[in-house]
């Protein structure tokens, strides 16, 4: 099989890179702010709590919009970014269920949750190369 096309039609990808965009710039936003927020105000536990989930709202933004490019692709673009997202979730997932084990009984260091959303993106673009490359 081989690609017959090199990517998304123009439109598409600038709607995604601008919905990534804004999105992107907001969660910055809330991260820093909420950040000095906490470490100069001293909030109560509840408002912890909301400022800490603050960055889901922009994070689910971007997620939208990777929905959205992904349904404004043809069948064969689809199947690429399936089989890439697929591949890197299990990565991430046994990557993660191994680094456990070794956290519980090797007495690995202590890993904050917080690093597998950016680990599963980091990986979800290396096997996205290596799955376009394969079908060209």
């Amino acid at each position: 099989m081989s690609c017959d096309s090199d990517g998304p039609p123009p439109k598409v990808k600038q709607r995604y890179i601008r919905d990534m965009a804004i999105a992107g710039a907001i969660y910055v936003a809330l991260v820093v702010g909420a950040a000095l927020t906490i470490r100069y105000m001293h909030p109560p536990q509840w408002a912890l709590v909301i400022l800490a989930l603050l960055p889901l709202a922009p994070a689910l933004l971007m997620l939208r919009a990777y929905v959205v490019y992904v349904n404004a692709l043809d069948e064969f673009q689809r199947r690429v970014q399936t089989e890439a997202a697929i591949v890197a979730a299990g990565v991430i997932a046994f990557a993660s269920f191994a680094y456990g084990f070794l956290e519980d009984w090797a007495n690995f260091p202590r890993i904050s949750l917080i690093w597998v959303f950016p680990a599963l993106s980091f990986t979800f673009g290396v096997v996205h190369r290596i799955v376009r490359r394969r079908y060209k």
